[in-house]
C-alpha cells in the first residue's frame, strides 16, 4: 500500500467529504478520488460508502483508519523527536475551551513563555464540539464526562459561587437560606432559551426562574457588579471581586459542589509530543503554591 494513500485516506476519513480532505491538505479533489479507487482496488475492498451528503467508513473501512492512523501518527512522532528535542518544540497546538474562562489565560500565557515556538489557536465554544471534526488536539472540559471515545486527563476542580454587589444586599437583604432566593432577582448561566435554574446549594437543590440569563459568565458578572442580581460565577472570576470588595459571597455555607475540569484527546490518536508537553504542563501548573 501507498504510504500517501494512507495519509489521505485518513484526512478524508476525518473530514467526512473528498471536498473537505482537499481543503485540509490542498490536494485536487481527483487526485484524491484516483487515490482511494487506487487503494480500494489494491487491497480488494471499499473503504468507504458514498453519498451525495459524503463519505461514511465501511466496516473494513474503520478498521484500516484505526490501525493506520495510529501508525501514521507514530510514524510522524518518531520523525518530529529526531528533529526537535522537546526544549524547543516548533508546531501549532490548537485548543478548544469554554468561553470566559479566564483560569486558562495565565497558564497559556505562562505557556507561550516557556515554548515560544508553539503557536496557539483557541477556539471559545461552549459546546461539546467534535475534536475530528474541528481538527482540536485538545479540548477543555468541566463537568462530568459522558463519551468514550476521548482520553480524559483530570487537572483540578472549579466551583460555583453565588454573589451579588453590596448595593444588592443593602437593598434587598441578605438570604439566609437557599429557598429566600425565589422571591430575589436573581441571574445563572443557561444553555438555552426558557431555562430554568436548577442550583446545588449543599444538600438544597433550589429550582430558580432567573431575571437574567446568560452562556457567557462575564455577562454575569458585569451584572452582579451593576447591582442587577444574585448570580452564579466560577470561584476563578468571584473570589478575585470578593477580595476587591466589589462582591460579597452569598449563601457561603450552602456551596455548590465542585466540577472536575478535564484535558481530552481522541482515544485512537497517539498525542504527540506538543500535547503530551501541554498536558504535562497544566498538571504542573495547578501543582505550584499559590
Amino acid at each position: 500500500m501507498d504510504l500517501n494513500s494512507i495519509k489521505m485516506f485518513i484526512v478524508i476519513a476525518q473530514a467526512g467529504t473528498f471536498a473537505g480532505g482537499s481543503q485540509r491538505i490542498g490536494v485536487p479533489i481527483a487526485t484524491l478520488s484516483r487515490k482511494i479507487k487506487e487503494l480500494e482496488q489494491d487491497i480488494g475492498v471499499q473503504l468507504f460508502e458514498r453519498s451525495t451528503q459524503g463519505v461514511r467508513l465501511t466496516l473494513t473501512g474503520q478498521q484500516l483508519y484505526e490501525q493506520a492512523n495510529f501508525s501514521i501518527e507514530t510514524l510522524d512522532e518518531i520523525e518530529r523527536r529526531i528533529k526537535h528535542n522537546e526544549s524547543r518544540l516548533k508546531g501549532k497546538l490548537r485548543l478548544s475551551m469554554p468561553q470566559s474562562f479566564e483560569l486558562w489565560w495565565t497558564l497559556l500565557d505562562d505557556f507561550t513563555r516557556a515554548y515560544p515556538d508553539i503557536a496557539l489557536e483557541v477556539v471559545g465554544s461552549n459546546r461539546k464540539i467534535d475534536l475530528l471534526e474541528e481538527g482540536i488536539d485538545v479540548a477543555l472540559r468541566v463537568g462530568d464526562l459522558q463519551t468514550e471515545a476521548l482520553i480524559a486527563t483530570k487537572i483540578t476542580d472549579v466551583r460555583l459561587m453565588l454573589v451579588a454587589s453590596p448595593e444588592w444586599l443593602a437593598r434587598f437583604g441578605i438570604p439566609a437560606a437557599p429557598q429566600d432566593l425565589a422571591a430575589l432577582p436573581c441571574a445563572g448561566w443557561i444553555s438555552g432559551s426558557g431555562q430554568t435554574l436548577r442550583w446545588q446549594l449543599g444538600a438544597h437543590p433550589q429550582r430558580i426562574i432567573p431575571q437574567f440569563g446568560s452562556n457567557d459568565y462575564q455577562h454575569l458578572r458585569h451584572l452582579a457588579l451593576q447591582g442587577k442580581a444574585v448570580c452564579d460565577l466560577p470561584d476563578f472570576l468571584a473570589r478575585p471581586l470578593i477580595e476587591a470588595g466589589k462582591l460579597v459571597a452569598v449563601l457561603p455555607d450552602y456551596p455548590f459542589p465542585a466540577q472536575p475540569v478535564h484535558l481530552l484527546y481522541p482515544s485512537h490518536r497517539h498525542p504527540s509530543s506538543i500535547v503530551r508537553v501541554y498536558l504535562d504542563f497544566c498538571a504542573q501548573w495547578f501543582k505550584q503554591p499559590g
